[in-house]
């Protein structure tokens, strides 16, 4: 139902679609995408894309050799994939910027490519992301597989401890990290700028297991978060522990699998996977 207007009635948003309903709502979030404001690149008769980004070459360079693009207007290449992405940062454009100055000044320098590293706080959390997202990878024929960590953002026993979702994606078998997307707080940024770092120099998770990183417990911990993504990674591939994801269960339950629930009998209680045995972790060794 295509939305036909926005008004602002006693202190409430109201959204109206085509079919005349009247939706009361407290906030309302636009995502509609963006379109590249290239009018100026149209005049001068530049190649552009199918969707009007402008064309340029690895020294920023576009199909007109004496004029040069940067920023969210233009097409670069994905670090990972070589393929020609759009990606509206700021941190890409200014370094885009020194590419085409070294070139107009007569320095041979190229711009390598992107990985999207990006962050976002909402409301009291952080939300950061790099590389390429499961999503993006479906559409290639890259193997990869996956692993999630919910480790603290530092030592546990030091007050204000909050927990870090991260997801680390990775091709299989090399290890190679493809990307990863981090949700929480302090810290959170971090995370994803160590995994940055690490994709720019083609690192695997093998690498992760032996980076040395600050510690106090004010700030991480001894095995900091990337090392916990490390080792989990590195366990699946080796084989020394294999995995199931949320939505290979109907595959396990058809299979005549047993499938336990480790978790606290109120968590279990709170909701569960149809057909699960509850016996936590707490009880396993006793039965």
């Amino acid at each position: 139902d295509p939305v036909d207007s926005f008004k602002r009635e006693n202190n409430c948003n109201i959204v109206i679609p085509k079919s005349g309903k009247i939706i009361e709502t407290d906030v309302i979030i636009l995502a509609i995408g963006i379109k590249p404001e290239n009018q100026l690149a149209k005049s001068a008769d530049l190649e552009l894309g199918p969707k009007g980004y402008i064309i340029v070459d690895d020294h920023m360079r576009t199909s007109d050799p004496f004029i040069y693009a940067v920023g969210d207007a233009v097409k670069v290449k994905h670090l990972i994939t070589r393929k020609s992405v759009s990606v509206q940062l700021a941190g890409p454009a200014n370094k885009q910027g020194r590419i085409a100055a070294d070139n107009i000044a007569g320095r041979d320098s190229k711009y390598k490519g992107v990985l999207g590293a990006s962050v976002v706080k909402v409301f009291d959390l952080t939300v950061a992301t790099v590389g390429l997202t499961e999503k993006q990878l479906k559409i290639t024929e890259i193997k990869y597989d996956k692993i999630y960590i919910h480790p603290n953002n530092h030592a546990s026993y030091y007050p204000g401890a909050i927990p870090i979702t991260l997801k680390l994606i990775y091709e299989i078998p090399s290890g190679k990290i493809l990307g990863a997307q981090a949700v929480g707080g302090p810290g959170t940024e971090k995370r994803i700028d160590v995994i940055s770092t690490s994709i720019k120099f083609n690192g695997t998770v093998y690498d992760l297991e032996d980076l040395e990183l600050t510690y106090a417990p004010p700030y991480g911990s001894a095995k900091d978060p990337i090392n916990m993504a490390g080792f989990v990674a590195s366990n699946v591939l080796k084989g020394d522990h294999p995995i199931w994801h949320w939505d290979e269960i109907d595959e396990i339950k058809n299979n005549n699998s047993f499938l336990l629930d480790v978790r606290t009998k109120d968590e279990y209680d709170v909701g569960t996977i149809e057909g699960a045995i509850n016996i936590s972790d707490l009880e396993l060794r006793n039965k």
